[in-house]
């Protein structure tokens, strides 16, 4: 049996740097990794909350201004039909305590996206900082079998971690939308 002669001219020192190298090199990729991921969270986390900040400005712009069309509607529709104080008044409280709904409802709406936002942030943050602290420990692999281990373990913390973050934010929207309905259906303001 013919032996590669490269083979038998390396030393266990040599399998042993080459191994160290192999490690430090996937250590090096996973810090260049690492650091796109955390670029890429944070202009996700940024761009995320620039759309909250938007939504909710653009329902508070459209609260007021169905706030406005409804007055404006009222007073015409009173004079259009010739309604009198008292009739027109009742209409003008069903429409106002409707408009109160939907303003309600709206601000409810704005401060779960809020909420939604900060499980997001709060997630890439972790996420980021936990992938960081994994650096050390892929350097440190002294073989091929341990640098893999350890990274299968990583996609496997940060999938857990995802799909529990994932559900958090199931969880809040469903509340926010139950509550945002409440808010719409309360005896209070519902239409007569």
């Amino acid at each position: 049996m013919a032996t590669n002669p490269r083979q038998s001219e390396r030393g266990p020192s040599d399998l042993n740097q080459e191994t160290r190298q192999a490690g430090e090199q996937v250590a090096q990729t996973v810090r260049t990794i690492s650091d796109a991921a955390e670029r890429t969270n944070r202009v996700g986390a940024e761009a995320l909350q620039r759309n909250t900040d938007q939504a909710k400005e653009t329902w508070q712009e459209a609260n007021e201004a169905t706030s406005r069309i409804a007055q404006r509607s009222m007073e015409q529709f009173s004079k259009m039909f010739g309604l009198d104080g008292e009739t027109a008044r009742e209409a003008f409280q069903q429409s106002s305590g409707n408009l109160q709904a939907v303003m309600e409802s709206t601000t409810v709406i704005a401060s779960g996206l809020h909420e939604v936002t900060g499980e997001w942030m709060r997630f890439a943050q972790e996420r980021v900082e936990h992938n960081l602290n994994h650096l050390d420990s892929l350097g440190n692999c002294r073989n091929l079998h341990d640098c893999v281990a350890l990274q299968t373990q990583i996609v496997r913390d940060n999938l857990q971690a995802f799909l529990e973050s994932a559900q958090r934010i199931s969880e809040r929207s469903t509340r926010i939308a139950r509550s945002a309905t409440d808010r719409m259906t309360s005896p209070a303001i519902a239409p007569r």
